[in-house]
C-alpha cells in the first residue's frame, strides 16, 4: 500500500448566485457546465422521472404531484440554483449553503422550509472524500443538492420507488427525506469495513517488517479517520434534532426513521473511535518493533566489537616485534610458523567467544 503524499485543504468560496436565471442553457465560454436537474414525483400508485430543461417543468410538477423529488446533481452552476431557489421559493442564504462545498453538516428552519446539510462518503484512490448534500423539506417535496461524482449516491432510493417499495407516496415528503438520510448513513458502513481490513494488514507489517512507510499509512489511516469524525460527530446532532424535537414538516413517523439513523450514527462513531485507538496503538507497536531490530542490530554490533577486541590485542601485541638480544624478548618473533601461531589464536579465541556467547543465549535473537 504506497503512502500517500501530504494533502492540502482547498478552501472553497461561497458562489455568487448572481440574478435569478430564466432558463437552464447551455454555458458561455469559460463558464461550468450547466447542473443536471431530475425530477421524480409520486404518488400513492404511480412514478414519473425525467430530466428538467425549464422552469415550468418545476411547477408544474410542484402543483401536480404530492411528493416530488428534485436531484441538482452540481454546486458550480448559479443559474441552476437560482431557478430553483425562485421556483421553490429558497431564500438567498439558504441557496448559499446547499451550494457550499465546505458546508458543515447541521440543520436549519428558514421558514416553510428545512435545511439538512449532510456529507456522504466514499474511496478516492486511498483517500477518504466526503462529499456534501444539502436537503431542503418542504411541503410536498424534497430538494437535494450534491456535487458531480461517478456514482449515484441515492440510486438504491429511486429503485425503490420505482418498483413501488416505499410508502411515500403516501406518507409524504419527510418519508423520503428520512429514507435519502438512511441511505447516507448506511454508505459509511462498508467504508468503516476496508478500515478493519486496512487495520489488520497494518498491524502484520508493522509487527514483521516495519519501514518508513508503514508509518506514513499510519498516519493516513488517522488522518482518513479524523475525516470520518469531522462528518459524523455533526450529523449525529442534526439527527438528534430531527428525531427528537418537534421540528417542522416532519411527522411522527419520519422522527421514528431519523431516530434509528441516529442509532446508527451512534454505532459508527463508537467502531470509529475503536479504530482510532487501534491505529493509535499501531504506531506505539510500529516504535515498539523499530526499537526492537535496533536493539538487535546493536547486539549484533557489540558482539563483533567484543569478538575483535582480543583480536586487536593479539595483533597489535606482535606488531611490537623489538628484538633486543635478550632472553625478554617477544617469543616468537624468528620462529618460522610464528604467524600461523597467530593466526591460530585469533580462530581459537573467536571460536571460544562465538561459543561462550551463544551458550549465554546472547545469540538466539542475531538474525
Amino acid at each position: 500500500m504506497a503512502a500517500r503524499k501530504h494533502r492540502r485543504r482547498r478552501r472553497h468560496r461561497r458562489p455568487d448566485l448572481g440574478p435569478v436565471a430564466s432558463q437552464v442553457g447551455p454555458p458561455a465560454a469559460g463558464e461550468a457546465a450547466p447542473a443536471t436537474l431530475r425530477m421524480l414525483a409520486c404518488d400513492g400508485t404511480t412514478t414519473e422521472e425525467s430530466t428538467i430543461l425549464r422552469p415550468e417543468e418545476l411547477a408544474s410538477a410542484r402543483e401536480k404531484w404530492p411528493v416530488v423529488w428534485i436531484d441538482v446533481e452540481g454546486l458550480d452552476d448559479p443559474a441552476s440554483a437560482a431557478l430553483i431557489g425562485r421556483v421553490f421559493e429558497i431564500g438567498e442564504l439558504a441557496l448559499e449553503d446547499a451550494v457550499t462545498p465546505d458546508e458543515r453538516p447541521k440543520v436549519e428552519i428558514f421558514g416553510h422550509q428545512v435545511l439538512i446539510a449532510a456529507r456522504t462518503v466514499r474511496f478516492d484512490g486511498e483517500a477518504i472524500v466526503t462529499d456534501p448534500i444539502c436537503i431542503f423539506l418542504g411541503d410536498r417535496y424534497v430538494i437535494t443538492f450534491r456535487e458531480r461524482q461517478a456514482g449515484d449516491p441515492f440510486e438504491s432510493v429511486r429503485r425503490r420507488i420505482r418498483h413501488g417499495r416505499t410508502r411515500i407516496g403516501s406518507e409524504g415528503a419527510d418519508a423520503l427525506c428520512s429514507l435519502l438520510l438512511d441511505v447516507l448513513i448506511d454508505g459509511y458502513f462498508p467504508v468503516l469495513e476496508q478500515f478493519g481490513d486496512r487495520l489488520e494488514t497494518l498491524e502484520e507489517e508493522a509487527l514483521d517488517r516495519p519501514n518508513r512507510r508503514t508509518l506514513l499509512t499510519i498516519h493516513d489511516v488517522r488522518n482518513d479517520l479524523m475525516t470520518l469524525r469531522r462528518a459524523l460527530w455533526p450529523t449525529r446532532d442534526l439527527l438528534h434534532a430531527l428525531g427528537r424535537e418537534p421540528t417542522p414538516l416532519v411527522g411522527e413517523h419520519a422522527r421514528a426513521h431519523f431516530r434509528d439513523c441516529y442509532d446508527h450514527t451512534m454505532e459508527l462513531l463508537d467502531l470509529m473511535e475503536n479504530y482510532r485507538e487501534i491505529g493509535s496503538d499501531l504506531r506505539d507497536i510500529y516504535l515498539a518493533s523499530l526499537n526492537n531490530r535496533m536493539n538487535d542490530v546493536m547486539k549484533v554490533l557489540a558482539v563483533i566489537a567484543t569478538i575483535f577486541m582480543p583480536l586487536t590485542f593479539i595483533t597489535g601485541y606482535y606488531g611490537m616485534n623489538f628484538d633486543t638480544g635478550s632472553p625478554w624478548n617477544m617469543p616468537l618473533l624468528r620462529f618460522p610458523f610464528g604467524s600461523l601461531v597467530a593466526g591460530g589464536m585469533m580462530l581459537a579465541t573467536t571460536v571460544g567467544m562465538v561459543v561462550f556467547f551463544w551458550r549465554r543465549g546472547w545469540l538466539n535473537r542475531w538474525h
